[in-house]
């Protein structure tokens, strides 16, 4: 139980740091929100927090999310690297009235196509000592797009920062060249 607490901590600090990087390097700096009703035109995937939970349960739209987009430019790195596509958006709700009732965050495949979902996560779990959170999103309607949702408090204390990723082929058997079907060869060993 200590290792899976110290693991999950690791994991925490580590999506913070990437999370902070992300912000820096997409010219949003801490402190100075980005505005939670997204720009007309953006293209990307359009991301919501509803009322309710995911499936036939979800609701209306509380908070509109920034449009999840995909880096541009040359890649670098590894090439079988899995691309992803991210948004960050400062939403006027603190976290704790977010968790007061059931709410989801909801992906949509496009603007065109608002009425198919690729991926939902109910929002809701344990709450960091830095009070973030962190929730996955499934995939939906076989699209074949899961991801995950960071929130933390805003900077002001009465605001949330919502970053939400997706990537397609997450849940895919084979990872990282290894077959996950139970090669126990291919596995190192500790």
């Amino acid at each position: 139980m200590v290792v899976a607490t110290t693991e999950i901590s690791f994991l925490a600090v580590g999506l913070a740091l990437a999370l902070m990087g992300f912000a820096l390097l997409s010219g949003v700096a801490p402190g100075f929100a980005q505005d939670a009703t997204p720009e007309a035109g953006v293209a990307g995937r359009p991301a919501h927090i509803h009322s309710g939970s995911c499936g036939d349960e979800l609701g209306d739209v509380i908070v509109p999310l920034t449009n999840l987009t995909a880096a541009e430019g040359e890649a670098q790195g590894n090439t079988n690297a899995t691309a992803a596509e991210s948004s960050f958006t400062n939403v006027p709700m603190a976290l704790d009235a977010i968790l007061a009732e059931d709410h989801a965050i909801n992906v949509h495949l496009s603007d065109e196509e608002i009425g198919t979902y690729i991926a939902c996560g109910d929002i809701g779990g344990v709450v960091g000592p830095d009070g973030s959170l962190v929730i996955g999103l499934k995939e939906q309607a076989e699209s074949g797009f899961s991801g995950i949702a960071f929130l933390a408090p805003g900077a002001d204390g009465a605001s949330t920062d919502v970053s939400v990723f997706v990537a397609e082929g997450l849940h895919e058997a084979d990872v990282g060249g290894l077959d996950a079907g139970g090669d126990d060869e291919a596995t190192p060993e500790a």
